[in-house]
């Protein structure tokens, strides 16, 4: 990388030497360009008006301050420079140029650009927001939570009434309509359907693999099957977009299955209104159920959320880089 000669206060090269971040300033320079120069002195000029304003003088903090400033300078005008050649910049990359851990969707929006992972966040939250409306209307005294990731098995929502208790785990899968449901995402249900005992599988997309494999379910079947077609998929040839959308899915599906390899896991098939039927009786069916997209709206319309089941039939049609939204976030899935 390009080396510029520039100057810099004490603090900022006190605390360079102290976190032995030699290389990382060199880097970050190197990122700034030819007005890596001007890029400092602004931080510098900030760190000194952010430390009269807070009265906390001190000179690690300032350095602290100045470093961080041109590192995030720097990590904003990679992803421009990695955008404009076609290259999508990831979190590693980030950290290991310039020091900075950021969230990438949030580095993206300030660098101008939208990043794929804030169009999958944006796609899961507006179906989160009208999957929410649904259950308001079908189980009007029950309490939903979302699970945290990394605690184990975590689906999308966890539906619990108290009195009489029972629980109903809910995943989503906002695709396009267009991409299919594959073996995978079923298996991922089965696993769920076993930990929680009833399970739905709600999805925006109206291709599903449900429809052979019939009413009774073995993941040996799912797995075994499942990874011939998808890699089937997976080695046909390109030309649009959308076909490399449903060929990067298939790829993805094939390494989820190879995962669950063994895991020998039974499950029953029933419709979705027999499972909410169930779960108003307070005794849900220890089974899975799996909706489709329209299938989807046409309940939200049935329930009168005709707003929602617009949602939902945007989610399935709009393509990744027009969806947009006013009133749900993108930046992060909703938790």
């Amino acid at each position: 990388m390009t080396r510029f000669k520039v100057t810099y206060s004490t603090p900022l090269r006190r605390y360079v030497n102290k976190h032995g971040l030699q290389e990382k300033l060199q880097s970050i320079i190197g990122l700034l360009g030819d007005d890596a120069q001007r890029v400092i002195d602004w931080a510098e000029a900030e760190a000194r008006r952010r430390e009269s304003e807070d009265g906390k003088a001190g000179e690690s903090a300032t350095g602290r301050v100045v470093f961080d400033l041109i590192a995030d300078e720097a990590a904003v005008r990679l992803v421009r420079y990695n955008q404009s050649r076609g290259r999508l910049t990831t979190k590693s990359q980030v950290s290991q140029l310039t020091g900075r851990k950021g969230e990438m969707p949030v580095l993206y929006q300030e660098a101008g650009v939208r990043h794929p992972q804030e169009a999958r966040n944006l796609r899961h939250n507006i179906f989160h927001q009208s999957f929410l409306a649904l259950v308001s209307h079908l189980f009007p005294d029950v309490s939903t939570s979302v699970p945290t990731t990394g605690e184990g098995l975590t689906p999308d929502l966890i539906i619990t009434h108290h009195d009489p208790p029972w629980t109903l785990c809910v995943e989503y899968k906002g695709y396009r309509s267009v991409t299919l449901l594959s073996e995978s995402e079923v298996v991922k249900a089965m696993r769920y359907q076993e930990a929680y005992g009833s399970a739905w599988l709600v999805t925006t997309t109206m291709k599903t693999v449900r429809s052979l494999y019939g009413a009774q379910l073995t993941s040996e079947d799912l797995i075994g099957r499942g990874i011939a077609r998808l890699e089937r998929i997976a080695k046909r040839k390109t030309f649009t977009e959308e076909q490399r959308e449903i060929r990067g899915i298939a790829k993805k599906g094939i390494k989820q299955l190879e995962k669950v390899r063994g895991i020998n896991l039974r499950c029953k098939v029933v419709p979705a209104d027999e499972m909410i039927e169930s779960c108003r009786q307070a005794k849900p069916l220890k089974a899975l159920a799996i909706t489709t997209g329209m299938e989807l709206a046409d309940m939200l319309e049935k329930a009168g959320l005709s707003e929602q089941a617009t949602q939902v039939r945007r989610i399935m049609k709009v393509p990744t880089n027009l969806l947009y939204s006013d009133s749900v976030t993108s930046l992060r899935l909703t938790s």
